[in-house]
């Protein structure tokens, strides 16, 4: 009966389910960028720990230490269990690639048109074009980007926004904006 488990057979390997992918691609690194701000957080809580005069249980720094603490457990316990399962990365040969598909994972085609969109925003902005110009302008186009159409319904709604942003910001709480 053991033989019969540890010896697969070529028929015994097609009919196996392939693994399952659970990972997005990225959860490792931001397990490691986790790990990594834990133990930052930790070692400015021993810093301010050390620099009591009697660090006790019941002092300020106590809270801070422990927190952290937890914080860098957790991390590694989370950053360990993620390197035991497979990603849609885990496949890929080189890291030229691995990193070439996490970042179009991260970073899909509407993210990029609309990170653009606001690095022209505020280009506009920078180079004195009002704001009550360069807003609506954004607003518009991202709208009709997004939405793929819609023009009339989206100038109705920047329409909506601005008229919005203006009361509440400018006039309420007197807000000046760039001009």
């Amino acid at each position: 009966m053991e033989n019969e488990k540890t010896n697969l057979t070529p028929e015994t390997t097609e009919n196996r389910e392939p693994e399952k992918i659970v990972l997005q691609p990225g959860e490792r690194v931001f397990a490691v960028v986790l790990l990594a701000l834990g133990l930052v957080a930790l070692y400015l809580s021993l810093k301010l720990w050390f620099k009591m005069p009697q660090p006790r249980v019941s002092s300020a720094a106590a809270l801070p230490l422990m927190a952290s603490g937890v914080w860098v457990i957790l991390a590694l316990i989370t950053m360990l269990q993620d390197f035991k399962l497979l990603s849609p990365l885990s496949g890929l040969s080189t890291m030229a690639e691995k990193i070439k598909k996490g970042l179009q994972f991260a970073f899909p085609m509407d993210t990029l048109v609309i990170l653009g969109g606001i690095l022209i925003y505020c280009l506009l902005l920078s180079l004195g074009v009002s704001f009550y110009i360069a807003t609506p302008l954004f607003l518009y186009g991202s709208m009709c980007y997004l939405m793929r159409g819609n023009f009339v319904k989206n100038i109705l709604w920047t329409a909506i926004v601005m008229a919005f942003i203006i009361l509440v910001f400018r006039m309420l709480f007197s807000v000046v904006f760039p001009t």
